[in-house]
């Protein structure tokens, strides 16, 4: 390839003045086709070493900032200088985009981390030999996966023959005079050290004795049980892969920090019509006493658990945007908040109050101020009044690059928890973040021994602080660890909206059930099931026996329709709804009158959040029972028998069990299964984290099992083309499915994504009647629809596992 070296162009900012004071030559070396080798490497530790210099981090377990801004620098000059082979510069400026051993470059640039690394702290006396070490090893284990997930610390301390012989080939592929260019370019940025073809080759030989070394020292480091390794690694990772990511796609934003006052949430609720009732009177009361609490900012840790309909979000955001400004004030810092929801459902409606507050604070509210980010969040990324395109708005999306951020708890929880590129890019935004836990009740129990230890190393380590939210606070931390911010035990015995009525003397089938019940015309009832199979049985037979019009909600109606559902819901055009559990949490529905097939008791008190909610009657009723098929109870397919039995134990201590009593009643719950129930999978996890085992190949469990939501047996996913709007979104994606090139393709996708998927439903893999695939997706067009889709129960499911 022979192009003419050209002279370094001094770039100009908007004033027209120059960002750098002197001309050097480029190397005639590119890390991509429009982009000069040393530029991109000088641009990406710029902004890895500005983002991390801008958190308030100070130290991490015995390193200093200072040392960590050098390993990162490093990081980022380095991390491509394997691209300077002439097999990669020739594989960029090709038509043929097939990568041959030849082109790869992240191990070679890995290594030459390492060496560089070590020559960058050679004289740094307040480190050991082995801190020195470990240092160097962080820098190629970030370098070599920088496009790729980490894996097992321990299979990449090994280097073979093969691998050898194939780096010292392609260190004969490089152009010595242009390798002297770059190298001569990187070390006026800070590289510590000369590298030649010869130097190169000396690192290759050298390896293999140092990861001998390593490995013995890798072996031992699960003995100080700490969290540490684990965080720095994944820092380091998460600020290389992220400012790369940026800088290619030139998706960088200068991070604004703005102003927002406290005092929005109180000037926003004042504009809405309140009456003047008991549940206002305790809302209001519990929003005074938050946000006139003092806060210790030593303190990391807070709860809030108010019984449901309290104003839970409004109350927690109005208490973080006070903790943000005096965290401003003492500290010198602006955290950024991370607002994170188990469920989609909650995700839109709590992002929206939060978006009309601050609209009605007089901010200009973008992107760049409040963000949603979910699997299925629209691709659309403004700032002012420039919108940037799909490539770049997804890079910032995903990069979390927002003052406030709503996500989802899987986003938040694989984020601090996993070994997966696409994951940890935005693991180094927890610094010094306020990350509000909302509905935190749904983090299954086998997790909280894990996350106590990351929670107490998050608030520690990254200088970030937590507000744990709910109606049934679970025991993940002590109770001296976390500071509440209202006592709920002069809330819950105020509030006495509902009555649990268990009947649980024996199992009963759905049949009987209906046989049995009585439908009173002047009350409202919700039938909440803990299988699909269920819920479909009892919406068949409750429509043969009664003649109002009944909503049916489960995972098999289009999310389309099911939003559709829970609006004609809320405005009263349903007295009658069967529905899975998909309406536990969050969703602000209120009914007369609750049947709950029987669950864990935090289920059931989420549950009873949806009966009486807004105390327009005098009492409302749960109902709970247990139901059952011809082989065993409904909940046993997907409950764990010791939280059933458990609940039941707590049940059935009394014939009613009061609103007032839910609080001391899941507080004893708690710590029965704390007693009882094993945190074995916690403590593998935490073994794993402590050995950097990222990946595992045999039987021991590595930090990639880590999974928030468990997926029992595959699925697929299914189009269903129910309306016009489905008919046009479909006609879209067969034309994307025509572009050839793939980055194109994957762009324009992600432009209807999230409308795409409103009318996606997943069905067991083992079903009967998959429908046929179409362009890669399984499709059921609108003729034949009949044959799939019920209009009012979703996916005729034929076959499949019995949890359905």
């Amino acid at each position: 390839m022979n192009q003419e070296v050209r002279p370094f162009r001094l770039k100009q900012n908007d004033t027209g003045k120059a960002k750098v004071a002197r001309a050097y030559s480029f190397s005639n070396l590119y890390s991509h086709p429009d982009k000069y080798l040393e530029e991109h490497l000088n641009q990406v530790a710029q902004i890895a070493v500005a983002t991390w210099e801008a958190t308030p981090v100070t130290t991490l377990g015995e390193f200093s900032k200072n040392d960590l801004t050098r390993l990162i620098k490093i990081c980022g000059l380095a991390h491509d200088l394997g691209k300077s082979t002439n097999s990669f510069q020739e594989y960029l400026f090709s038509e043929n985009k097939e990568k041959a051993n030849e082109t790869r470059h992240s191990l070679l640039s890995a290594i030459a981390t390492f060496f560089l690394v070590q020559d960058e702290f050679r004289e740094a006396t307040h480190l050991s030999e082995d801190q020195k070490k470990f240092l160097s090893f962080v820098g190629f284990l970030a370098v070599k996966r920088h496009h790729g997930n980490l894996q097992d610390v321990l299979a990449e301390a090994f280097f073979d023959a093969k691998e050898k012989e194939a780096l010292l080939k392609q260190i004969g592929d490089i152009d010595a005079d242009r390798l002297s260019v770059l190298v001569e370019n990187l070390k006026s940025s800070g590289l510590p050290s000369n590298i030649t073809r010869d130097s190169w080759s000396g690192w290759v030989e050298a390896f293999s004795l140092e990861t001998t070394k390593l490995r013995r020292e890798l072996r031992n480091l699960s003995r100080e049980k700490n969290l540490n390794w684990y965080f720095l690694t994944n820092l380091v990772f998460s600020l290389l892969i992220d400012a790369d990511k940026s800088e290619a796609t030139g998706g960088e934003v200068p991070r604004k920090a703005i102003d927002i006052s406290p005092s929005i949430v109180s000037d926003y609720k004042s504009t809405l019509k309140k009456e003047e009732t008991c549940l206002n009177q305790l809302r209001e009361e519990a929003y005074q006493k938050v946000v006139n609490q003092e806060i210790d900012l030593t303190t990391r840790i807070f709860s809030l658990n108010l019984p449901t309909g309290l104003g839970k979000t409004f109350t927690s955001f109005a208490f973080v945007l006070r903790l943000r400004e005096k965290i401003k004030e003492e500290k010198g810092y602006t955290p950024r908040i991370i607002y994170s929801l188990p469920f989609l459902s909650i995700i839109e409606q709590n992002a929206e109050q939060i978006e009309k507050t601050l609209i009605n604070s007089g901010l200009a509210v973008d992107s760049s101020v409040i963000l949603k980010h979910h699997h299925l969040s629209d691709i659309y990324y403004q700032e002012g009044t420039k919108e940037f395109e799909p490539d770049q708005a997804k890079i910032l999306i995903e990069g979390w690059n927002a003052e406030i951020v709503v996500t989802t708890f899987v986003q938040f929880f694989h984020t601090l928890i996993s070994n997966r590129n696409s994951t940890l890019r935005k693991f180094h935004r927890l610094a010094g973040s306020i990350v509000i836990l909302d509905e935190v009740q749904s983090i299954p129990f086998k997790y909280w021994l894990l996350l106590k230890e990351v929670f107490r190393q998050l608030t520690s380590s990254f200088n970030s602080y937590i507000i744990l939210v709910t109606a049934t606070q679970p025991l993940i931390l002590e109770k001296e660890e976390v500071f509440p911010l209202v006592d709920p035990q002069k809330y819950f015995p105020r509030v006495n909206r509902v009555t649990i009525q268990p009947s649980l003397e024996q199992d009963i089938t759905i049949e009987e059930l209906v046989g049995d019940l009585v439908i009173e015309d002047d009350k409202s009832y919700l039938f909440v099931m803990n299988t699909i199979s269920a819920a479909l049985l009892l919406y068949q037979l409750m429509k043969e026996k009664v003649g109002d019009k009944i909503a049916y909600l489960s995972s098999h109606v289009v999310p389309w329709e099911r939003l559709k559902r829970i609006k004609e819901i809320q405005n009263k055009k349903f007295r009658l709804a069967v529905t899975t559990q998909l309406v536990e949490a969050g969703v602000d529905i209120d009914f007369d009158v609750i049947y709950r097939d029987i669950a864990p008791l935090d289920s059931l008190i989420q549950s009873a959040g949806r009966c009486n909610r807004n105390w327009s009657k005098e009492e409302g009723l749960i109902n709970v029972i247990r139901l059952r098929d011809d082989k065993r109870t409904y909940s046993s397919y997907i409950y764990d028998s010791l939280l059933l039995r458990e609940t039941e134990k707590v049940l059935l201590k009394s014939n009613f069990l009061q609103e007032q009593d839910f609080f001391g009643m899941v507080e004893n719950y708690f710590h029965l299964l704390q007693n009882k129930k094993s945190s074995d999978e916690s403590r593998e996890l935490l073994e794993a984290i402590y050995r950097l085992r990222y990946s595992s190949t045999d039987q021991r469990a590595g930090i990639a099992d880590f999974k928030l939501i468990e997926e029992d047996y595959p699925k697929l996913e299914v189009f269903l083309e129910i309306n016009q709007e489905a008919q046009e979104i479909w006609n879209a994606f067969l034309e994307i499915k025509e572009i050839k090139d793939r980055w194109e393709r994957r762009a324009a996708f992600d432009k209807i994504k999230s409308g795409f998927y409103q009318f996606v439903v997943s069905v067991p893999l083992s079903v009967e009647n998959l429908p046929p695939e179409v362009s890669g997706f399984r499709y059921v067009n609108n003729d034949s629809l009949c044959d799939f889709y019920d209009s009012e129960t979703g996916f005729k499911l034929k076959g499949g596992p019995a949890i359905w």
